[in-house]
C-alpha cells in the first residue's frame, strides 16, 4: 500500500541535467541517454553505463529518472500525463545539449516502459537532432503510429521484441493496458505493425527507418532468454546495443 503513498523523487531539470552532462572537464564523444523499465530499479540503465564505459566509447551515459518511486510500477504505467511530462524534460535536454554541443551525437535507449518516453521525447522534437533510438521489449501498444518519432531520428529506431514475453507483455499488458493505455499485447511481445503497400506516402518513407529484431534463439548465450529482464543483460547490451551506439556511415562513404 505504501507504494501508491510514497512522494515522487527529486528529478533532475533539464538544465540541471545538461549542466552534469556537459561537465567541461569531462570529454565526451557521445550522448547516450537511457529511460530504464517501470518500477524504479534501473537495472537497464546501469548495466549500459558500464558496459559502454568498458567498451572504451568516450560517452557521457545519462539515466533519465522518470519514475515515481522504486516499486511503483503501477502509476509508472499508468500515469500517461507524468510520461509526457518527463518526455517534455527528456525533449528540452536534447535541445540544450545540442546548443551547447553541436557537433556531438546522441542516441536514446528506451526499455519496456521507458520506450513511451522515449518515443514521445521524439516526438516534440524539431528536427532529427537524434543519431538513433533503440527500443527494448516496449510496452507501447503494437499499433502505436511512430512516424513522428521515426521523422527525428537521422539513421533509424531498432525494436528488440521477443514471443517469449508473455507473462509482463502478454499478460500484465492484457490487464493493466500498455504505456499509451492500450488492453492488449505490448509491442515487445509482437513487434510494431508496420504500414500497408497502399498506406500514405510519408509514412511509408518514415518507416524505412524503422527496424525490428526478433528474439532469436542464439541471444540466450549473452543471457537474454527471451523473458521480459532479458536485455538487461551486460552481455546482451555489449553484444547488441553498443554496436548501435556509432554514428551511421553515410551512402557511399
Amino acid at each position: 500500500m505504501s507504494w501508491f503513498r510514497k512522494p515522487r523523487p527529486c528529478r533532475t531539470s533539464p538544465t540541471a541535467a545538461v549542466e552534469a552532462i556537459t561537465d567541461p572537464d569531462t570529454p565526451c564523444d557521445g550522448l547516450v541517454l537511457v529511460a530504464d523499465g517501470i518500477g524504479g530499479l534501473d537495472m537497464c540503465g546501469r548495466a549500459l553505463a558500464r558496459v559502454v564505459k568498458a567498451s572504451g566509447l568516450g560517452y557521457t551515459t545519462w539515466t533519465v529518472r522518470w519514475c515515481h518511486g522504486v516499486g511503483r510500477w503501477y502509476s509508472d504505467l499508468t500515469n500517461a500525463a507524468d510520461c509526457e511530462a518527463r518526455a517534455a524534460d527528456v525533449a528540452e535536454t536534447i535541445r540544450l545539449f545540442r546548443d551547447r554541443r553541436p557537433d556531438v551525437p546522441i542516441f536514446l535507449v528506451g526499455k519496456s516502459g521507458g520506450c513511451a518516453v522515449m518515443v514521445k521525447a521524439l516526438e516534440r522534437l524539431a528536427g532529427p537532432e537524434v543519431e538513433r533510438a533503440v527500443l527494448l521489449a516496449p510496452a507501447l501498444s503494437p499499433g502505436y503510429d511512430l512516424t513522428r518519432a521515426l521523422g527525428k531520428v537521422r539513421a533509424e529506431i531498432v525494436v528488440y521484441w521477443s514471443p517469449l514475453d508473455v507473462f509482463f507483455l502478454g499478460l500484465g499488458t492484457g490487464v493493466f493496458g500498455t504505456s499509451d493505455r492500450v488492453r492488449g499485447r505490448g509491442a515487445g511481445l509482437v513487434g510494431f505493425r508496420t504500414p500497408s503497400p497502399g498506406d500514405d506516402p510519408a509514412r511509408l518513407a518514415a518507416y524505412r527507418k524503422l527496424r525490428q529484431v526478433r528474439w532469436a534463439f542464439g541471444m540466450s548465450a549473452t543471457g537474454y532468454l527471451g523473458g521480459h529482464l532479458g536485455p538487461d543483460s551486460p552481455l546482451f547490451l555489449t553484444r547488441y546495443v553498443v554496436p548501435l551506439l556509432r554514428v551511421a556511415t553515410p551512402a557511399g562513404g
